[in-house]
């Protein structure tokens, strides 16, 4: 067991949550009962510990690109991070990729405790953020360094990230000097998440997020306990800290599985999504206009048309039968119970040809593309059978 250093007078444990590799994913679509992830049973989770006996954290890449509506995915994660209550939040290699104005928008924008010791100004080299926070729970002092590791040239414009070891070369001696523990949050690769342990035995704790899959059990590597959270935000992880004479030691770690169909949001965060769906109501012919979901160089009437399911009945009577009698048949009304039929996100999957040149555009404009029809397999049908193709 790993032991941290505690002052007195604590209530004798602490628990430790820990998100990240989110890309923007705030509630599952609800299309399938086995779904996991958002922000819903995030909250859940972290409300059942109380706030004074709790440190919640995240290693980053909450966003999952740059275009406005990810962007616009950006801002209402940030804002259930914010209701939930971070104690501290890294950027990852999406958020580097970010251009250096938007970034500055994004962290001037919200009030959670965002930690970056690598991602960089390019003009002056200063960090964006801090490079650490020092965070007191339990009577204990906990440092926090984030970092991230991003290729020179996938960092956006104006961007620097510089090299992990590096950076914590120097920034670990002032976080070890203040604290009594050593965190760092790495959205970095298994092979650097090792790298880091075994060269800084400072280190008591590394939270990593570039990975190919979650942590199924905590593990040790030189003096530091390492846990893995990835795919969605699917999955968190769950560290609980006991006090033990006059230290706290990690006396467990485990993934939790965030099961969305058996979560309710709770009020602030069922707000939050209510909001975020109204806006891209309100927004949807700017987003589709700047994200290229619009029709563009229309070629209706011609054999790259999509027609949708009635074009094919009198070929394929039997097949479109079959079609109507199963859940692709009523996709679209998925969408319409969760309040998301203007979600891209979800139109990609739930209708024909979405983002595509004569494909859905909404219900009102295009209803014959909405739900999974056969030119989703097939593609378009327009003016030839696809059959024969």
């Amino acid at each position: 067991m790993l032991a941290y250093g505690c002052h007195s007078g604590t209530s004798g444990k602490l628990t430790l949550i820990v998100s990240g590799d989110s890309l923007g994913y705030l509630e599952p679509c609800g299309c399938r009962r086995d779904q996991a992830g958002g922000l819903p049973g995030r909250a859940r989770i972290a409300d059942g510990v109380p706030k004074d006996e709790r440190l919640v954290f995240d290693v980053g890449d909450m966003t999952s690109g740059t275009r406005d509506y990810e962007m616009l995915k950006l801002k209402y994660m940030l804002h259930g991070m914010e209701l939930i209550g971070y104690d501290a939040v890294n950027l990852g290699q999406k958020e580097a990729e970010i251009d250096i104005e938007k970034l500055r928008a994004v962290l001037k924008s919200s009030s959670l405790p965002f930690v970056s010791a690598n991602v960089l100004s390019k003009s002056n080299h200063a960090p964006l953020t801090d490079p650490y926070r020092i965070v007191e729970k339990g009577g204990a002092r906990f440092g926090v360094i984030g970092v991230t590791d991003c290729a020179p040239e996938d960092a956006g414009p104006g961007v620097e990230v510089r090299p992990v070891m590096d950076t914590l070369s120097e920034v670990i001696p002032k976080v070890k000097a203040n604290s009594d523990t050593v965190i760092v949050l790495a959205f970095c690769d298994q092979d650097r998440i090792r790298e880091i342990a075994e060269k800084y035995p400072e280190v008591n704790c590394i939270l990593g997020g570039d990975v190919p899959q979650s942590s199924s059990s905590l593990e040790t590597i030189n003096r530091a306990s390492v846990f893995n959270v990835t795919n969605k935000g699917k999955v968190i992880g769950r560290l609980d800290l006991v006090k033990s004479s006059d230290f706290y030691s990690v006396v467990s770690g485990k993934p939790i599985v965030i099961a969305a169909d058996k979560v309710q949001p709770p009020p602030r965060i069922g707000a939050l999504l209510t909001a975020f769906k109204n806006e891209l109501r309100d927004r949807r012919y700017e987003l589709a206009s700047i994200e290229g979901m619009e029709r563009i160089g229309t070629t209706e009437g011609t054999s790259s048309e999509f027609v949708g399911d009635q074009a094919c009945v009198s070929c394929h009577s039997s097949a479109h039968k079959t079609w109507q009698d199963s859940a692709h048949s009523h996709a679209f009304l998925t969408l319409k119970k969760k309040n998301s039929e203007f979600d891209p996100d979800c139109l990609r999957c739930h209708t024909v040809g979405y983002a595509l040149s004569t494909g859905f555009i909404e219900e009102e404009k295009t209803p014959k593309l909405a739900n999974v029809q056969c030119e989703n397999c097939h593609g378009r049908g327009g003016g030839a059978r696809n059959d024969e193709k």
